[in-house]
C-alpha cells in the first residue's frame, strides 16, 4: 500500500475545513477555537488516507486522542466506578469536617483547601475524588502538581501499596505521555505544572473529552500565578472544560500582587472554604511538635568594600547588612569548628540516639543553597561526621522535574539511608515520613519557604507515635522569628526577603517585590560554632547554659536514652531537675 508522499495538512486547509463545518468540532460538534483545532484525515493516512481536502476534516484534540488511526467514530465510555477501593481506615476529624463543605460547593465554584503540611492533603484530595467518581459525579480526574518527586507521592497514596487510603487508578508521567489517550481502565492522571504548560492543548483534550466529566486538583496551588505561564496555561486548560476544580495548599500565600488561579480571595488575601492550621494539628496529634535548636558563634566575612568583619550572633544593634552577611557567612562556611558543622554534628548525634532508642530508620534533611553548596555540604558530612557521603537530590539543571533527584528521593524514601542533602527538591508535598531533623543551611527566608521546609518533620509516623520534629538553624533574628510564630495562623504573607547567591562571591539581598537591591562581593572567611538554646511549639524555652549543662550531665552519667536538647527542655518544667543541671556549672569536670 501506497502511503502519500504529504503526511500532514496545512494549518489554512484546516481553517477551511473548520469554516466549512460551521467552526466546529466535526466529530463531537463542540464549537471550539481553530487555535484548538486540528486537521485529521478521516480515511487515516497509516492505511492509504489521501492528505487532500476530500479526506480532510478538523477536529478538536480530545476526538483526535481518541480517534488515532482506528475508524472513524466517537465512543462515550466512562470510567466504571467497580474499579475503585474505598479506604479501610476513618478519616482524620479536620478531613471529615471538611469533606461535606466541599462536597457541597464543588461543580458550583472552584474549592479552596489550606491544611498544614503534615495533615494529610493528599488523603483529603484523594477521599473527595473517590466520593465522587463512586456517585458517578465525575469520571475522570486530573491532579496537577508542583514537581515529579510530589507527582510520585500521589501515584503511590493512590494505589494499593498504601493502606487505609482509597485505590484510584491514576497513571503518571513515568508510564504515559499527555499525547496518549488516558484509557478507560485508568480514572486519570497526576501530572506536573511544567507539563500542562508545556501540553495545555492536550490537557484541554482530556478535560473536554466526549462523555467525561472531569475534577481537576491542583496541589500547591500558589505555582498557578493568574499572569505566570503555569497559571496561564491552567486557565486555558482548564476554566471552561473542568466539571470542578479543588484547590490545597500547605501553607497561606499572598495573592495581592499576582492572583493566583481558581482562588477566592478578599483584599489580597487568600480565602479557603476550609482552613486546618498546625496549632490544631498538633492538639488533634495529627502532626508533631517541633523543637528548634540554635547554632550561635562568631562568623567572619569580607564585603565589597574590602573590608573584614567579625561579628558573633549574640551581637546586638549591627546593622542590616552585617546581619545578613553574619546569616549568609554561617549558612555557606562550612570546616571544622564552623557553625554549620556544629549542626551537623549534633543533629546526626540526635539522629544516632533515636536509632538507639528503637527509631531505626530515622533521618534527617540538609537544605542548602545550590548545587556547589550542597556538594561541599556532602563532601563534609562523609569526612568529618558520617565516615560516608549522603544522599544527595539536587538538580543542576534547576527542574524541579529532573528524574536524577527525584529518583535519589523516592530511593531514599524507602531506604534505611540516615541523611539526605538537597536544595529545593525535598519540600513542598514531599512525603518522607521518616524524616526526623532539618538542618537550615539555606537562604530561603521566605516565611512560605520556612514552613515549607520546616513541614517536612512535622509528618507523623505510625512507627513512632510519641516524638518529634527538629530543626537545627543558625540564630538568625529573622529565622528564630518565624520559628517561634510556626503555629500561628497568617493571612497574608509579606513580601519575601531573600538572600540570593550568583555564583560563588556575589551577593544580592533585598526584597522580593522588585524593590532596591544591594549588589556586591562577599566572601565568607570563617565562622567557630558554639551552643545555642532551643525552645520549641509548646511554648518551652531553655537557653545555651542549660543545654550545656544537660550535655555535660548526659556524658557523666552515661545516659542513652535522651539526648541534651530534650533533657533541657524537660528541665524547663520540673524546677528540681534545672536545678540539677545548673550547678554542674559550678563543678570542675
Amino acid at each position: 500500500m501506497a502511503l502519500d508522499a504529504r503526511r500532514t495538512f496545512t494549518r489554512q486547509e484546516t481553517w477551511r475545513a473548520w469554516q466549512l463545518q460551521g467552526c466546529v468540532c466535526n466529530l463531537c460538534r463542540r464549537a471550539i477555537p481553530f487555535d484548538l483545532m486540528q486537521g485529521d484525515h478521516i480515511v487515516p493516512w497509516s492505511r492509504g488516507g489521501r492528505t487532500s481536502s476530500e479526506n480532510l476534516q478538523a477536529i478538536c484534540g480530545s476526538c483526535n486522542l481518541r480517534k488515532g488511526s482506528t475508524a472513524q467514530s466517537v465512543v462515550s465510555v466512562r470510567f466504571s466506578a467497580d474499579r475503585l477501593s474505598s479506604s479501610t481506615a476513618p478519616l482524620r476529624s479536620w478531613q471529615a469536617d471538611a469533606m461535606p463543605i466541599v462536597l457541597s460547593r464543588l461543580g458550583q465554584e472552584p474549592v479552596l483547601v489550606e491544611a498544614c503540611p503534615g495533615a494529610g492533603k493528599t488523603r483529603f484530595g484523594l477521599e473527595v475524588a473517590h466520593e465522587l467518581a463512586a456517585e458517578g459525579q465525575i469520571s475522570r480526574v486530573l491532579v496537577v502538581v508542583p514537581s515529579l518527586a510530589i507527582a510520585d507521592g500521589w501515584a503511590r497514596a493512590s494505589s494499593a501499596a498504601t493502606p487505609g487510603a482509597p485505590t484510584l487508578p491514576l497513571r503518571t508521567q513515568r508510564d504515559w505521555r499527555a499525547v496518549d489517550p488516558i484509557g478507560d481502565e485508568w480514572l486519570g492522571a497526576v501530572i506536573t505544572y511544567q507539563s500542562l504548560f508545556s501540553s495545555t492543548e492536550m490537557f484541554l483534550a482530556h478535560a473536554t473529552d466526549p462523555g467525561q466529566r472531569t475534577m481537576v486538583i491542583f496541589d500547591e496551588v500558589h505555582h498557578a500565578g493568574a499572569n505566570a505561564a503555569w497559571g496561564v496555561s491552567a486557565q486555558e486548560a482548564f476554566a471552561a472544560g473542568a466539571w470542578g476544580i479543588l484547590s490545597l495548599t500547605g501553607t497561606p500565600f499572598r495573592t495581592g500582587r499576582d492572583p493566583i488561579v481558581f482562588v477566592p480571595s478578599e483584599d489580597g488575601n487568600a480565602r479557603p472554604h476550609y482552613r486546618y492550621s498546625y496549632d490544631h494539628a498538633i492538639i488533634d496529634s495529627a502532626c508533631r511538635p517541633v523543637q528548634f535548636v540554635e547554632a550561635r558563634g562568631e562568623t567572619t566575612f569580607r564585603t565589597s568594600d574590602q573590608q573584614t568583619h567579625s561579628v558573633t550572633f549574640d551581637d546586638t544593634g549591627v546593622t542590616q547588612a552585617r546581619e545578613r552577611g553574619r546569616l549568609r557567612a554561617a549558612i555557606e562556611w562550612i570546616g571544622e569548628g564552623s557553625i554549620a558543622e556544629r549542626m551537623l554534628i549534633d543533629a546526626n548525634q540526635y539522629l544516632l540516639s533515636l536509632r538507639q532508642r528503637g527509631d531505626t530508620d530515622a533521618a534527617g534533611l540538609v537544605v542548602c543553597i545550590d548545587c556547589d553548596h550542597a556538594a561541599r555540604a556532602a563532601g563534609h558530612m562523609a569526612s568529618r561526621v558520617l565516615g560516608f557521603r549522603p544522599v544527595v537530590a539536587c538538580s543542576r539543571l534547576h527542574d524541579e522535574n529532573d528524574p536524577d533527584p527525584a529518583n535519589a528521593i523516592r530511593v531514599f524514601r524507602a531506604s534505611h539511608d540516615p541523611w539526605i542533602v538537597a536544595v529545593n527538591m525535598v519540600s513542598e508535598g514531599v512525603d518522607i515520613p521518616r524524616l526526623r531533623a532539618v538542618v537550615y543551611l539555606t537562604n530561603r527566608l521566605t516565611l512560605l519557604s520556612f514552613r515549607q521546609i520546616v513541614g517536612r518533620v512535622v509528618r507523623t509516623d505510625p512507627a513512632n507515635v510519641d516524638d518529634h520534629g527538629r530543626v537545627y538553624l543558625p540564630a538568625d533574628p529573622q529565622l528564630l522569628s518565624m520559628a517561634r510564630r510556626i503555629t500561628e495562623n497568617v493571612d497574608l504573607l509579606p513580601p519575601p526577603l531573600v538572600i540570593v547567591t550568583d555564583g560563588e562571591r556575589a551577593l544580592r539581598v533585598g526584597s522580593g517585590n522588585g524593590g532596591d537591591q544591594a549588589r556586591g562581593t562577599f566572601e565568607a572567611l570563617n565562622t567557630v560554632g558554639e551552643q545555642g538554646g532551643v525552645f520549641d511549639t509548646g511554648g518551652r524555652d531553655a537557653h545555651a547554659d542549660l543545654v550545656a549543662c544537660a550535655r555535660l550531665f548526659i556524658e557523666r552519667e552515661g545516659l542513652t536514652g535522651t539526648d541534651p536538647e530534650s533533657l533541657a527542655l524537660a528541665a524547663v518544667d520540673a524546677p528540681e531537675l534545672r536545678r540539677a543541671l545548673l550547678a554542674l556549672q559550678e563543678r570542675p569536670r
